[in-house]
C-alpha cells in the first residue's frame, strides 16, 4: 500500500529524502490497516491451529481450548470489519493505487524472480528495476486480497454451522483450512524476510514509522524512487 494523504512537509520530504536520508514509503493509514490484518490474522491462524490440531488440545486442556476458541471468535471480528474501512477512510488514494498495481505485471516483474531467488540463498542476484511494490510483494498482495473474503465467508459460516446444511459446511471447513494454512504459509515468509533476510529487513521500518533508507529505496524500488524523487 502507498502513502496516505500526507502534508506538503512531508510530500516534500518524500520526493527528496529527509534529513537522516529516508523517504516517506507508507503513511499512517496504510500501517493502521496493515497491522490490523496482519496482527488479527496471525492470532487466528495460532488458535485456529490449537483447534484443529489433537497435540494442541491434550496441552491445553478443556479450559484452554474454550479460551482459544473465544479468541478465535473474538480476533474474527476485526480481521473482518476494520481493515477495508481503515483502507478507504484513512488511506484512500493509496489504495486505489496499491489495487492498480498489484494486478499488473511487466517485464521488470516477470525478471524479478530469478534475482529474488538467487539473494534467497545468499548469492548476488540480478534484481531489475521494481516500482512501489516488487513483484513477490504483488503476489502476496493479491493471494491475501483473494483470500481474505474466503477466509471471512468460510469462517463466519462455521461459526453458524447448525444452521446451514450439513453437505455445505463439508466443503467450507476444509476450504477454509486449506485456505488459512497457504495465506500462514506467505505470511511467515514474508516475516522471515521482513526481520532476518539482509538487504530486506530495511523494509521492516516503512510499516513502523513510514520511512525507508533513500539508499536502500533506490537499490530495491528504483522506479518508485525516481517517481517521487523527480527523476
Amino acid at each position: 500500500m502507498t502513502t496516505a494523504r500526507i502534508s506538503a512537509q512531508e510530500q516534500g520530504k518524500a520526493r527528496t529524502g529527509d534529513p537522516g536520508g529516508r523517504v516517506l514509503r507508507f503513511g499512517l493509514g496504510s500501517r493502521l490497516a496493515h497491522w490490523n490484518h496482519a496482527i488479527t490474522f496471525l492470532l487466528l491462524l495460532f488458535t485456529g491451529l490449537a483447534l484443529v490440531i489433537r497435540g494442541f488440545g491434550g496441552l491445553l486442556g478443556a479450559d484452554g481450548l474454550r479460551f482459544f476458541g473465544q479468541l478465535h471468535r473474538w480476533m474474527a471480528i476485526p480481521f473482518t470489519v476494520l481493515t477495508i474501512p481503515i483502507l478507504l477512510i484513512a488511506a484512500r488514494k493509496a489504495t486505489a493505487r496499491w489495487i492498480r498495481e498489484v494486478f499488473r505485471f511487466d517485464r521488470d516483474d516477470l525478471r524479478f524472480f530469478p534475482g529474488f531467488l538467487r539473494e534467497l540463498f545468499g548469492l548476488k542476484g540480478d534484481m531489475p528495476p521494481q516500482g512501489k511494490f516488487n513483484a513477490g510483494e504483488k503476489v502476496n498482495s493479491m493471494l491475501q486480497i483473494l483470500g481474505w473474503p474466503v477466509m471471512v465467508i468460510t469462517g463466519w459460516m462455521m461459526v453458524y454451522k447448525t444452521h446451514l446444511p450439513a453437505p455445505l459446511m463439508q466443503w467450507v471447513i476444509p476450504v477454509h483450512s486449506l485456505t488459512a494454512m497457504l495465506l500462514g504459509c506467505v505470511v511467515i515468509g514474508h516475516i522471515y524476510l521482513a526481520t532476518l533476510l539482509p538487504g530486506f529487513r530495511e523494509g521492516l521500518s516503512g510499516m513502523l514509522s513510514g520511512w525507508v533508507p533513500a539508499r536502500w529505496a533506490k537499490e530495491h524500488y528504483r522506479k518508485w524512487y525516481d517517481e517521487i524523487a523527480g527523476e
